[in-house]
């Protein structure tokens, strides 16, 4: 097949895919479409997929997250559109172009796919995510330097700003969210408790504190999606650093991140290495790690991220907070290890970094399982066979 692989932006799965569809056999022509406008609605980018759909006759286009302009561009041209999400949320601005018949879009979290079929979305299916082992081989592993790392963005949050402008009813009730969150995990509460009546009293707080201040200081048109990430990212920040602190008072702790200075002092006693590069540095971190860290971004509802299925190619040891898909596809204890508190992530930690025997066979039994079962190459199978699948079913079975 010829496929038009668009790059809307930088990715870190898109060479993979790339190589792997080559290897398949298909003939990929990839552009890039970069401009200054929102990647999300530049009629500019429809217009030159649309264009260069017809001068390489793609039989379809292929990207990485999902991209409006490009669903519109294959609509209106009547070319099949894959798209394949390692982002979650997708944050959307709306769904208007998401049920064009031509659209193949797939999500690697179940659960946000429920949330766009109750939407009346069924253009959207649920496909895991995959991890490529053979590449990793590559990186030479020269032992262990670190006792526990993690490499991740710590999501400094939106939140604390916009509390300043609710009420304080609104502002004690979003507190009672985050601290109910922070005791639970794999399921994402904040679905439960926030409502449109509530968001509209945000939003009614944010219109009265603007006119206090005589100038537009809060956004008046907040929705439930926003504000739900934005406790799930402050959710995770409360997470991610108090993790962080607690381990680095009890072992050799690093983290790979860029780190805002008014955060510096809160992360006193952790080795801070900044931002590491995914292609280069991020596998020599994995495997250089005794344990490496996951604690999932609460907005991912039970997907299992990029960041578990890499550590596992990379053959080094995952810690990782509970989430549903994790704990279906892969063994706790013998492939993985999953926390459900900050005391038994740290309990936890404190066992393994004692027991390295253990430790190894439990990162060996999660690298043979992701090279088994996870490979781009039996994942874009499955993707492009569902290309018509109203007539062989195979999107169905896709959709899962």
């Amino acid at each position: 097949m010829k496929i038009l692989l668009a790059e809307i932006f930088v990715s870190y799965t898109q060479k993979t895919i790339k190589d792997t569809l080559l290897k398949m056999g298909h003939e990929v022509e990839e552009r890039k479409y970069y401009t200054p406008e929102d990647n999300y609605g530049d009629e500019r980018i429809a217009g030159m997929i649309e264009k260069d759909i017809k001068d390489v006759k793609a039989g379809c286009v292929f990207t990485v997250n999902i991209w409006p302009p490009v669903a519109r561009a294959c609509h209106n041209t009547g070319v099949s559109y894959v798209a394949w999400s390692y982002d979650s949320p997708q944050n959307l601005p709306t769904n208007d172009d998401l049920n064009y018949d031509t659209n193949y879009l797939y999500i690697f979290d179940r659960r946000e796919v429920e949330i766009y079929r109750k939407q009346g979305i069924n253009r959207i299916f649920h496909m895991p995510l995959a991890a490529d082992t053979g590449k990793w081989d590559k990186v030479p592993d020269n032992g262990k330097e670190y006792d526990i790392s993690f490499l991740g963005s710590l999501y400094e949050s939106t939140l604390p700003g916009l509390m300043k402008g609710m009420s304080e009813y609104s502002r004690g009730f979003t507190e009672g969210i985050v601290a109910a969150q922070q005791k639970i995990y794999g399921y994402f509460i904040v679905d439960d408790l926030l409502t449109e009546d509530f968001v509209r009293s945000v939003a009614r707080d944010f219109k009265m504190m603007n006119a206090r201040q005589g100038k537009k200081v809060f956004s008046e048109e907040i929705t439930i999606r926003q504000l739900a990430y934005s406790i799930a990212s402050y959710v995770t920040y409360l997470d991610r650093l108090s993790l962080l602190r607690v381990l680095s008072s009890r072992a050799d702790m690093h983290l790979f991140s860029s780190v805002k200075d008014e955060t510096q002092p809160l992360l006193k006693g952790i080795n801070i290495h900044g931002y590491a590069e995914y292609e280069t540095q991020m596998p020599v971190v994995f495997k250089k790690s005794k344990i490496n860290l996951n604690p999932s971004l609460r907005i991912i509802r039970s997907g299992i991220s990029l960041r578990c299925l890499d550590v596992m190619a990379c053959g080094s040891f995952l810690l990782s907070s509970f989430q549903e898909e994790l704990a279906e596809s892969f063994e706790d204890g013998r492939e993985i290890v999953l926390y459900t508190s900050l005391e038994d992530a740290v309990a936890k930690a404190e066992f393994y970094l004692r027991n390295d025997e253990i430790r190894e066979n439990i990162a060996r039994a999660g690298y043979e399982k992701v090279k088994k079962e996870f490979t781009y190459e039996s994942r874009l199978k499955e993707m492009l066979e569902g290309i018509g699948g109203k007539q062989n079913g195979n999107i169905f079975k896709s959709g899962k």
